[in-house]
C-alpha cells in the first residue's frame, strides 16, 4: 500500500512540474537596417499557465546570429533562458485519396480494362481472318496446279476466291479502323488516369525535411497570467545602400536633395507593415578598434580638371523653355506628401539613424525597395564650364554647399534640371572639399567657338631653330535674357625637354598653371552679349628634330 502511494505521489509530482510547450508566431514589428545586416524585433501576446513553459517562437529569419538573440517581456512571469535552435520536422506522409478522386480513378480504370479486352478481341479476329486469307492463297487450285481440273471448275474457283478474299480484306480494314479508334480512346483514358494521379500527388506532396528556425524562451509563472514576449536578433541577410535625387528648377533657386535608402532582404520572411530604421552602422565590422597608420595626402582633382566625357555624369542638352500652362495648372494644388516627411534623423555616438514613422512591407526577394529618408534644400551657386578645344558646348555646373550636415554616405545620384532627367553622378561624401560640384548638362543657348587667328600664326627659321607662333580666339555668345558666369579652359603645350622652348606671348587675361599649361578664364557675360578671348604662344625647337603637331 505504501509503495503504491509513493508511486502515485511521484507521478503527480512529475505531472505538476513537467515542462509545457507553447508554439506561437510572432510578427515583425520593427527593423533596424544596417548597411550590412538587420536587427529584427518580434513580439506576441499569449496566455501563460502556472508553472514552467517553453515558448517556442517561429516565423523568424532563416539564418541569424545566435549570439545576438535577446528576449524581454511584460507580465507577471520570469524569463529563465533564451535559446536559438533548428527544428527538423518529420516528412508528412501522403494520406488517403478523397472519395471523389478515388471514384474517378476507379471509373477510368474500369474503362481501360474493358478497352483492353476489346483490343484483345479485335486482335483475335484479325488473326483469324489473316489465317483464312493465308489458307486461300496457299490453295493449289487457286495457283492452277491441279492437272485434272477442268477450265470451268477453275473459273468457278477463281470467282469464289475473289469474292471471299475481298470480303476478308474489307473485314480486316474494318477491324483496323476499330483497333485505331480503340487505341486512341485507350490512350486518352490512360492520360486522364495520369492527370488524376498527378493532381492528387501535387495536392498532397510530402513536406520535405526542411529545418525550421526557432527561438525558445523558457519562463516560469506562479499563476496563470496574460503575457507579452519580445525577441530581437541580428541577421546578415539584409542591408541598404544610399541613392540620391538632385533636382534643380533653374539657376535662381537652390537644389533639392532627396536622400533615399534602397533596402534589400533575403531573410526568408516577408516584412509586412514594419517600422523601418536605417542606420549607417555596420555590425559585421566587429567591435575591436582599428590600428592607425601613416596618412598620405595628394592633389585632389576637381571637376574642372576631369575629362568632360567622364561617364559618371551623362549630360543631356537643355532646352530653354517655360510651360506657363503647366505652371498655372499646378500652382494652386497642394503638393503630394512624401515619405521623407515622416523620417526622424538621430545622431548616435557611432553612426546616424533615420527612423521612418510610416510602415513598410518589404518582401524577401533580394531586390532593392526605396524608402525616402530625408529631403533637404541646399545652397547652390551656378556657372557654366566650356572647354571649346574639345567640345563647343557650355555645361551648367552647380556648386553645392552645406551638404556635410546631412550625414551622407557614398552613393549614386540621379540629376534633374527643370523636371528633366539629365544623368547621374556619384556622391562621394568622404571627400575633403566642402563644395560639391554637379554637372546639369549642356545648354544650347550658350554658343562657344574656338578659331585659329591666321594672321598671327606663322613659322620662322633662325639659324638651326624653328619658331612656331600659334594664336587662337574663343568667343562666347550668351543668348539668354540674363547675365551668366562662365569658366573657360584651354591650354598651351608644356615642354618636357630642354631643347624645346615654349613662350607665352599673350595669355589673354587668363590665369595660367605653368606646370600643366592650363589657361582658365572666369568671365561674366551679359545677356545677348558675345565676348571674345585671345591667347598666343610660340614654340622654338631644333629644325632637324620634328615635334608633335600643334
Amino acid at each position: 500500500m505504501k509503495s503504491a502511494i509513493a508511486i502515485l505521489l511521484m507521478l503527480q509530482s512529475t505531472f505538476l512540474f513537467s515542462q509545457k510547450e507553447t508554439i506561437i508566431e510572432a510578427p515583425i514589428e520593427k527593423a533596424t537596417v544596417f548597411l550590412s545586416g538587420v536587427q529584427l524585433y518580434h513580439s506576441q501576446s499569449l496566455q501563460l499557465s502556472k508553472g514552467s513553459t517553453d515558448i517556442i517562437i517561429r516565423g523568424i529569419a532563416s539564418a541569424i546570429d545566435a549570439n545576438s538573440v535577446q528576449a524581454s517581456g511584460f507580465g507577471d512571469f520570469t524569463i529563465l533562458d533564451v535559446q536559438y535552435r533548428m527544428f527538423y520536422p518529420e516528412p508528412n506522409e501522403s494520406g488517403k485519396l478523397p472519395d471523389d478522386i478515388q471514384r474517378k480513378i476507379n471509373k477510368v480504370n474500369d474503362s481501360i480494362t474493358e478497352l483492353n479486352f476489346v483490343a484483345m478481341d479485335l486482335n483475335f479476329k484479325k488473326e483469324n481472318l489473316s489465317y483464312q486469307k493465308q489458307m486461300m492463297l496457299s490453295n493449289k487450285l487457286l495457283k492452277g496446279e491441279g492437272k485434272s481440273d477442268s477450265l470451268i471448275v477453275l473459273k468457278q474457283a477463281m470467282e469464289y476466291y475473289d469474292i471471299k478474299l475481298n470480303e476478308i480484306s474489307d473485314e480486316l480494314v474494318k477491324l483496323q479502323r476499330k483497333e485505331l479508334a480503340n487505341t486512341l480512346l485507350l490512350n486518352s483514358l490512360q492520360n486522364r488516369l495520369s492527370e488524376l494521379n498527378n493532381y492528387w500527388n501535387q495536392q498532397n506532396i510530402a513536406i520535405e525535411n526542411i529545418p525550421v528556425p526557432e527561438i525558445v524562451i523558457s519562463v516560469v509563472a506562479e499563476q496563470s497570467v496574460s503575457a507579452k514576449v519580445e525577441v530581437n536578433y541580428l541577421t546578415y541577410n539584409a542591408g541598404w545602400y544610399a541613392t540620391y535625387d538632385l533636382k534643380a528648377i533653374d539657376v535662381s533657386k537652390p537644389i533639392e536633395l532627396t536622400y533615399k535608402a534602397n533596402i534589400w532582404q533575403n531573410t526568408g520572411i516577408n516584412w509586412k507593415d514594419v517600422l523601418i530604421t536605417c542606420s549607417t552602422g555596420n555590425p559585421s565590422l566587429g567591435n575591436n578598434p582599428p590600428a592607425i597608420g601613416t596618412w598620405y595626402i595628394g592633389y585632389y582633382q576637381s571637376y574642372y580638371e576631369r575629362d568632360y566625357q567622364d561617364d559618371k555624369v551623362k549630360s543631356s542638352e537643355m532646352a530653354e523653355t517655360t510651360s506657363a500652362g503647366a505652371v498655372d495648372t499646378y500652382l494652386n494644388q497642394k503638393p503630394a506628401d512624401i515619405s521623407s516627411n515622416y523620417t526622424a534623423q538621430n545622431q548616435t555616438i557611432a553612426n546616424t539613424e533615420f527612423a521612418v514613422s510610416l510602415k513598410y512591407s518589404i518582401p524577401s526577394d533580394g531586390k532593392g525597395h526605396i524608402v525616402a529618408l530625408k529631403t533637404a534644400t541646399l545652397k547652390s551657386d551656378y556657372n557654366y564650364l566650356a572647354i571649346p578645344k574639345i567640345d563647343q558646348s557650355a555645361y551648367l555646373i552647380a556648386r553645392i554647399t552645406g551638404w556635410e550636415e546631412l550625414s551622407l554616405i557614398p552613393g549614386n545620384a540621379n540629376i534633374y534640371f527643370n523636371s528633366t532627367y539629365v544623368g547621374k553622378t556619384m556622391l562621394n561624401a568622404g571627400g575633403l572639399s566642402d563644395t560639391m560640384e554637379v554637372s546639369l548638362g549642356r545648354d544650347k543657348s550658350i554658343e562657344v567657338k574656338r578659331i585659329v587667328l591666321k594672321d598671327k600664326t606663322n613659322e620662322k627659321f633662325l639659324n638651326s631653330n624653328v619658331t612656331l607662333n600659334r594664336a587662337f580666339e574663343i568667343s562666347i555668345r550668351n543668348s539668354k535674357a540674363y547675365n551668366i558666369d562662365v569658366v573657360i579652359k584651354d591650354h598651351i603645350p608644356v615642354s618636357q625637354v630642354n631643347e624645346i622652348k615654349v613662350e607665352i606671348l599673350n595669355k589673354g587675361g587668363s590665369d595660367i598653371d605653368l606646370a600643366s599649361g592650363i589657361l582658365t578664364w572666369k568671365e561674366k557675360v551679359k545677356a545677348k552679349e558675345t565676348k571674345k578671348l585671345q591667347f598666343e604662344f610660340s614654340v622654338t625647337y631644333p629644325k632637324d628634330t620634328p615635334i608633335t603637331a600643334l
